[in-house]
């Protein structure tokens, strides 16, 4: 429907073509979405229908994951006197910065943010709203190798607790993410979502609205790359997680105009998961990582078909020596197998706020968003923050 706009723009001098005819007719339908439906004494639809923005973002992915040991599939001499032991990941890379570009016709338009610093990831992001109800699908890809960790353990006459210790992966640690976000608005003729975030419309008395939402989320956690093996052990052998959720929720949001030209909005919504499905790949290596050594005999080669080494042990200890990084060169890591769990009532949240200043053709708008998501398998728990703030520029036109 965009490019089908787009094209609109560029053969207006043929008013009378079955392609101009017809895409008008898409138009059209695009403005009855808005048009007779809002209350114009709350809810003014300008008259120029396009918009482009530019915006700078400041998004941030926080993902926690925390790991209980099973102390049976443990064999390790240093941990052999521990009666507790828990470990937590901390990826929370630095602020990634973005400078956007949106374009849209009405309440229909598409995204794409450009990175301003290096491993920020590709954000893509498409709306569709009108009166009574909103749709937004947005798509995230990035990685990292700049993490901290915690680590907790008891043992029979001492205790270790370490908390926010900065490390760097050997390899990669990549994070996909895609949202979809629908929400119905059940005062849509006083109460409008886009005035606040898209501003194809204008608030133009204060009003409320409670809302109902609707999500579905999906998003991977990859670390399976052989050089992180050490999380892959201390994360009970998990390499991969895969989530997907499907959540419903109730909120409420309130746009304030204390002025002509301006805009308050807040808006929260907790959700609850009614469909919860985790996925985890669990991987083997020829190495120990929980064990290390600065005395290592000579194992000899791997045998990647028997999962042996020359010296006929299955596993090889880390060197103490962290500066002695040859063991990357015969360090190998598989899957062992697949595992799904379903669950529900996971409790989200989704909230946001923003503050809007419209002009004739020209507004500016800052506003904010976060998500948060939980998930667990066994003895190992997620905890995923997406948070982001806007600065938008736009044109009407």
């Amino acid at each position: 429907m965009m490019l089908s706009a787009f094209t609109a723009l560029g053969i207006h001098a043929q008013k009378d073509s079955w392609l101009s005819r017809n895409l008008r007719k898409g138009m059209n339908y695009i403005d009855s979405l808005w048009e007779n439906k809002a209350d114009p004494n709350y809810i003014e639809v300008p008259k120029k229908p396009w918009r482009v923005v530019v915006y700078p973002k400041i998004n941030e992915v926080s993902v926690r994951m925390n790991s209980d040991f099973d102390f049976n599939s443990i064999n390790s001499e240093i941990w052999k006197d521990a009666t507790q032991l828990s470990w937590s990941m901390h990826i929370n890379p630095p602020l990634a910065t973005y400078l956007g570009v949106w374009v849209g016709y009405r309440g229909l338009g598409i995204g794409y943010s450009f990175p301003l610093i290096r491993n920020a990831g590709r954000y893509w992001t498409v709306s569709s709203t009108g009166t009574n109800y909103g749709l937004i699908f947005s798509l995230r890809r990035f990685k990292t190798q700049d993490i901290k960790l915690d680590a907790h353990a008891r043992f029979y006459d001492a205790e270790m607790d370490e908390k926010g210790v900065p490390y760097q992966s050997y390899a990669p640690i990549w994070v996909r993410s895609v949202f979809i976000d629908g929400y119905y608005v059940f005062n849509g003729k006083h109460y409008s979502q886009d005035a606040a975030y898209n501003q194809s419309v204008i608030q133009r008395r204060s009003a409320g609205s409670l809302l109902l939402g609707l999500s579905w989320y999906q998003s991977s956690l990859d670390y399976s790359d052989k050089l992180n093996g050490e999380f892959v052990a201390a994360a009970n052998n998990i390499g991969k997680i895969k989530v997907q959720q499907a959540n419903i929720g109730v909120g409420y949001g309130y746009n304030w105009v204390p002025a002509r030209g301006w805009l308050f909005n807040i808006m929260i919504m907790p959700t609850i998961s009614v469909y919860n499905r985790v996925k985890v790949t669990k991987y083997d290596s020829n190495y120990e990582f929980m064990e290390s050594s600065d005395n290592i005999e000579d194992y000899g080669t791997w045998n990647a078909e028997t999962h042996q080494w020359s010296n006929g042990k299955a596993k090889k200890p880390m060197p103490i020596d962290e500066k002695d990084l040859s063991w990357q060169n015969d360090v190998e890591l598989w899957e062992t197998g697949e595992e799904i769990k379903k669950t529900r009532w996971k409790l989200n949240i989704n909230g946001r706020a923003g503050i809007t200043y419209n002009t004739k053709n020209f507004f500016v708008n800052v506003y904010g968003q976060v998500h948060r998501f939980t998930y667990n398998h066994d003895n190992t728990n997620v905890k995923m923050y997406d948070w982001y703030v806007n600065t938008q520029f736009g044109i009407r036109f």
